[in-house]
């Protein structure tokens, strides 16, 4: 589903897709002339600097330039002329592991302070001003910093950051908010609980470590910060909170010399303090032994989070080169759908004989992953399974198999190329959102020393062997140094485990396991194809991360007569490319006796092909640099590629081989199948997504729209290849598809080259039979219990569908919404305008204590209401505007969003020019226009809802 969302976000660094408008042909003015004072050389500080704002030293690097400022502040800033946005990071190197163990949550308390005003903005200010930019804020407190990050059009910059010089240099800390603060807090940590995955990993901790800070968690506990005070929140600030120990990184459509003025002046006055009193360092011992944990939880499958410790994260040569070697060993583990977890715990396949006389592995686990964590002072090597609880201990046993297999082998080069082409991409997919950039430069200079270092990266992959994989598996991924820990459904039979008993019985199933490895033991592991990569593109470099081009041309229609319809926007800002290739239909033409067939179709088609088996095809993808990926949207499904643009024809013909040639192989479909009905289980235990979900069922009960997103339980059990295959001829076979493609391209090469021939059709559909959503009664709430400490709710009403121009004007109310619904329920609420083909969906999303329920939903219909009579007029109607052409823009930013969203706009009857030039659509929607469609959808009782109900 795509959205416009707003809300006060907590991100993590890793991040999230959001999306950045084009400017439509915009060129970058000429920058100033820009000086190059030798590394080192004192400036003389400007007219109206304070002394501490003189420049000390200047590094200039292509189009990035590093500064540090008398007070010891540092400011990096790369410029990225592509698109109109600007991300502003400050990062504060303080986090968790700078409080005492009595003051556990402190660190989180004082940024929750620091957002509740300063002298200068009053609380809930500040989010407006971000928002009257046109901006999005985003704050996170980690265990080793502390990051406040404005993305905003460019124009906005000045702004921008003038109110990140006040909230860091002037915050109240008002006595009064001190509690509230707490309450957020703890909502915090809560909400981040249902978040199973990453929160696995911080529950993991405290088994992993034994005296190492990271095993007290962020959040502190309800008794711990009942007991912080005003003054260690403003001690914490004034120790740590200093210019010698903050960054601000600049990432985005600016220029350097323009820039650093404006720095100097607002920061130069920020003194430096009495240096932090340094908390002395606990050193962790050396693990000797397998330490296990395990705990119950209301989810629908069992998640198995091991951990392996690894050397910290450090800046010398060695340090780099054993990060390097650990990111591939986990990328050749678990990035990707060829990754060797993949295919041997889920797919069954790449085993030798021997090994596969015991048995077929496939289905042992649904979902896999391996990455690599850092914090300082200590790593761990991370591997996540999630698997059926009744098949655990099997799971498990054929996990610890397969790395005992995996040290005593080294991998082939197919395998070290897919993980390192894999890993190129990945770091495209981060460079090309301008807050995650900027993210990225301030973590290099504060852990590494050197944010430059970030262009060297894909040197220091490259520079890894198999050899070095193999080595650091056998000297790091064995019984003594592993820490497990099993969350598990509260209905599953319960484990009698503990350390030794566990490591004992896993010892049966892998004797080799508490053995080193013998040199004369290691062996090649099965070869794997090896792919000749295209050319790389041209384009003018900064080291060989950076491409410094021309701002994006508009997106062009090179429609092919008689054939597919075809969109091409060239953006040349990174050696990457998408493609889309869609259908009309899937969701919108499935009703309840069909529901999740689009779904299980294309995740089958995937697996097989007429000449190729699923693990080659994922296999030939990643080794090129690319991912293929279903799209099953509500009005149109299909495919994307994302590919490293020197080898965009390869992986398109492979996925025009999955779209033309599919063969539903049996065997395969029981297994998709099986992976469908798991998955099913675990969306719902995202308590937003199943209130949303629930909340649809409840506004459109006759038609598509309020089916699952993952299909009928029932359907997905029944379907068989013969249904399948139907399906694909109805669906598929009888209609040409739309292509769309946004990245480094060359106008129509590719769709003249691949496209103009690639699709071979007979008899066409003329019309797709949809469906509009009919009259109902009165629609009734729908709700589940889980046992949650927080409450979902999502409150719906239907509204214009795509093709009218009302939806301008319901984007503009949605922020507006946001606002006014926080400061009634005084929670976190965030408001989507969600347009479709056959009718638009507007509706709020808040999360509550389960206490606080029934007032939370009352205070936001009633506000809905109150809203749909007196819409936002003067400032509120100007902050309102400018949030949602900022909020648009940064939700495009991606290549793979904004590949959507002009499918989206095609399908829906508009042109796909209309999405590069939403900002105009929304300056030219009057008051009157405001007034009139916020009366028409909100001021209505027929409201769907959907509630997941904590306990």
């Amino acid at each position: 589903m795509r959205r416009v969302l707003f809300q006060l976000a907590s991100l993590a660094l890793t991040a999230t897709l959001v999306n950045a408008q084009s400017g439509r042909g915009r060129q970058p003015s000429p920058p100033p002339p820009r000086t190059t004072p030798k590394p080192g050389a004192p400036a003389p500080a400007p007219p109206g600097v304070a002394d501490g704002g003189r420049l000390v030293r200047q590094d200039v690097d292509g189009a990035t330039t590093r500064f540090v400022l008398r007070n010891g502040l540092t400011i990096i800033i790369r410029e990225r002329h592509s698109q109109p946005l600007v991300a502003v990071t400050t990062y504060v190197k303080a986090g968790a592991l700078n409080e005492t163990d009595s003051e556990a949550g402190l660190a989180q308390l004082t940024g929750r302070m620091m957002l509740r005003g300063t002298t200068k903005l009053a609380k809930g200010l500040l989010e407006r001003e971000v928002l009257r930019l046109g901006g999005l804020l985003q704050t996170e407190v980690a265990f080793d910093h502390s990051t406040f990050r404005v993305v905003a059009p460019a124009e906005s910059l000045s702004k921008v950051l003038e109110l990140q010089a006040d909230l860091l240099q002037n915050p109240a800390f008002a006595a009064s908010e001190l509690k509230r603060a707490s309450i957020e807090v703890l909502r915090d940590g809560r909400r981040f609980d249902d978040r199973l995955a990453d929160a696995s990993v911080e529950r993991l901790l405290p088994t992993a470590f034994t005296t190492h800070r990271l095993k007290r968690g962020r959040f502190g506990t309800e008794v711990s910060l009942a007991a912080l005070t005003r003054a260690q929140v403003l001690s914490f600030y004034q120790a740590n909170y200093q210019p010698q120990n903050t960054i601000i990184s600049i990432a985005g459509d600016v220029f350097s010399a323009q820039t650093i003025l404006p720095i100097q002046q607002m920061f130069g006055g920020w003194t430096r303090g009495l240096a932090a009193p340094a908390i002395a360092p606990v050193e962790e011992p050396p693990q000797d032994k397998l330490r296990y944990a395990n705990a119950r939880a209301d989810i629908g499958r069992t998640m198995v989070t091991v951990g392996y410790r690894v050397p910290s994260l450090s800046a010398t040569a060695e340090g780099l080169k054993e990060r390097a070697t650990f990111e591939m060993l986990a990328a050749v583990l678990g990035l990707g759908q060829g990754s060797r977890l993949v295919q041997v715990l889920r797919e069954g396949g790449r085993l030798p004989t021997e090994a596969k006389e015991k048995g077929d592995l496939s289905g042992l686990i649904t979902r896999v992953s391996c990455e690599y964590r850092n914090w300082p002072g200590a790593a761990l090597l991370i591997v996540q399974l999630t698997t059926d609880p009744a098949r655990i201990d099997r799971a498990e046993a054929e996990y610890f198999r397969e790395i005992e297999r995996f040290k005593r082998e080294v991998i082939g080069e197919g395998e070290l190329q897919r993980a390192r082409y894999l890993l190129e991409k990945r770091l495209y997919d981060v460079q090309s959102r301008v807050e995650q950039e900027a993210d990225l430069l301030a973590f290099y200079q504060a852990r590494l020393g050197e944010s430059r270092l970030i262009d060297a990266y894909l040197t220091q992959l490259a520079a890894v062997t198999p050899a070095d994989i193999q080595r650091a598996a056998a000297r790091y991924m064995t019984m003594t140094n592993t820490s497990i820990l099993e969350v598990e459904p509260v209905q599953a039979i319960p484990r009698t485990f503990g350390s030794e008993t566990f490591a004992e019985t896993m010892s049966i199933f892998a004797p080799t396991l508490n053995q080193p490895v013998k040199p004369e033991e290691v062996k090649s592991a099965i070869a794997l194809r090896v792919f000749k990569q295209g050319v790389d593109r041209g384009g003018v470099t900064e080291g060989r991360n950076v491409i410094i081009a021309e701002a994006p041309l508009p997106v062009r229609d090179f429609s092919i007569l008689r054939g597919a319809r075809a969109f091409v926007r060239e953006d040349r800002s990174q050696s990457k490319l998408v493609i889309g290739i869609f259908f009309q239909g899937g969701r919108l033409v499935e009703d309840q006796a069909t529901s999740g067939l689009t779904e299980l179709m294309l995740r089958a088609m995937l697996k097989s092909t007429t000449t190729k088996k699923g693990d080659l095809i994922a296999h030939e993808a990643e080794s090129l640099g690319g991912e293929i990926a279903i799209v099953n949207e509500p009005d149109f499904f299909g495919l994307t590629i994302d590919v490293l643009s020197r080898n965009a024809e390869q992986v398109t013909r492979l996925a025009l081989d999955i779209l033309e040639n599919p063969f539903f192989e049996k065997g395969e479909l029981i297994r998709e199948r099986e992976r469908l009905l798991a998955d099913q289980l675990v969306r719902r235990d995202d308590i937003g997504e199943r209130a949303e979900e629930l909340m649809l069922s409840s506004l459109y009960p006759a038609h598509p729209y309020g089916l699952p997103r993952l299909g009928v339980v029932e359907v997905i059990k029944a379907a068989n290849e013969e249904q399948l295959t139907a399906w694909y001829s109805k669906t598929i076979q009888r209609q040409l598809p739309m292509v769309v493609i946004v990245g480094d391209t060359d106008g129509s090469a590719l769709v003249s080259r691949i496209f103009s021939d690639g699709f071979k059709r007979g008899e066409l559909e003329k019309t797709l039979k949809v469906s509009l959503p009919g009259l109902t009664s009165a629609p009734q709430p729908e709700t589940e219990t889980r046992d949650r400490r927080q409450t979902a709710q999502s409150i719906g009403v239907r509204a214009p569908a795509g093709q009218s121009n009302d939806i301008f004007a319901l984007s503009i109310l949605a922020p507006f919404v946001s606002v006014r619904g926080r400061q009634v329920v005084d929670d976190d609420v965030s408001t989507i305008n969600d347009w479709r083909l056959a009718s638009g969906t507007f509706f709020a999303n808040v999360r509550s204590e389960p206490a606080a329920e029934n007032s939370a939903r009352v205070a936001l219909l009633a506000e809905l209401a109150k809203i749909g009579s007196t819409p936002p007029t003067g400032d509120d109607f100007d902050l309102a505007r400018n949030a949602a052409i900022g909020s648009y823009a940064v939700r495009l930013e991606g290549h793979v969003d904004r590949a959507l969203e002009y499918a989206r706009a095609v399908i829906a009857g508009r042109k796909a020019a209309d999405v590069d030039a939403q900002p105009d659509f929304v300056r030219s929607v009057r008051l009157a226009d405001v007034k009139r469609v916020a009366e028409a959808v909100l001021k209505t009782t027929q409201n769907g809802v959907g509630i997941v109900r904590g306990k």
